[in-house]
């Protein structure tokens, strides 16, 4: 029972410092805030945010840091139902490996895909790309804060929650990725078939594998 306790109170700890971090990046610029929130119904955030500087402003080092680490508290959720059953066991020793590895995982992935960039002379469509992706990312990463509360707090029971969850955040995931696509669909048609090789191998590829390892 006391063990329980401060395992939930380990992720009450994490679940309130990715609040923390995205009230702060709301202050930091709260018009731009209310625009980003929105950027599944409209694209005009995604056609103005769109280049280094901005990726690299404190409001999106913030928004970044907060989905690494709601992330890492997602899969850690998941693993611990998976390794441990229905019964609470939510190792806060495995959220600071799964840390490291997500950490390692989103940026040399992000590595690999300006290497590829580089190869088939498509860099700066490479950069673009990923950059309007990340902004999808770093809002699924706010919304998987509230998964993550439901997940330990209201349904710690429920595996059908979980499922449910992660249908609905791939779901957000390629929804995100289709609109990136259609806002790009002049400069993929120029570039067809590095694109499918790319999507296939750096998008598709992780997701089924992810799918595979985690239900």
């Amino acid at each position: 029972m006391i063990r329980d306790y401060i395992l939930f109170d380990g992720f009450t700890i994490i679940i309130l410092l990715n609040i923390i971090i995205v009230t702060i990046a709301k202050a930091l610029n709260n018009s731009k805030f209310k625009q980003f929130i929105f950027i599944y119904l409209n694209n005009s955030f995604l056609k103005f945010n769109t280049n280094n500087n901005s990726f690299l402003s404190s409001f999106n080092s913030l928004l970044n840091i907060n989905y690494l680490i709601s992330l890492s508290v997602y899969i850690s959720i998941i693993i611990s139902y998976s390794s441990y059953g229905i019964n609470n066991n939510f190792e806060i020793s495995i959220f600071f490996k799964t840390l490291l590895i997500v950490i390692v995982f989103v940026y040399a992935k992000y590595l690999i895909e300006l290497l590829v960039g580089w190869a088939f002379s498509i860099s700066k469509f490479i950069v673009t790309f990923n950059l309007q992706k990340n902004n999808f990312n770093k809002l699924i990463g706010i919304i998987i804060i509230l998964l993550n509360s439901l997940a330990i707090y209201s349904f710690p029971n429920s595996m059908t929650f979980i499922k449910m969850s992660i249908f609905f955040v791939i779901s957000l995931y390629l929804i995100g990725l289709y609109k990136v696509i259609r806002l790009n669909d002049n400069l993929i048609l120029s570039n067809m078939f590095y694109f499918i090789l790319y999507l296939c191998t750096l998008e598709i590829v992780p997701i089924l594998f992810f799918i595979n390892e985690l239900i």
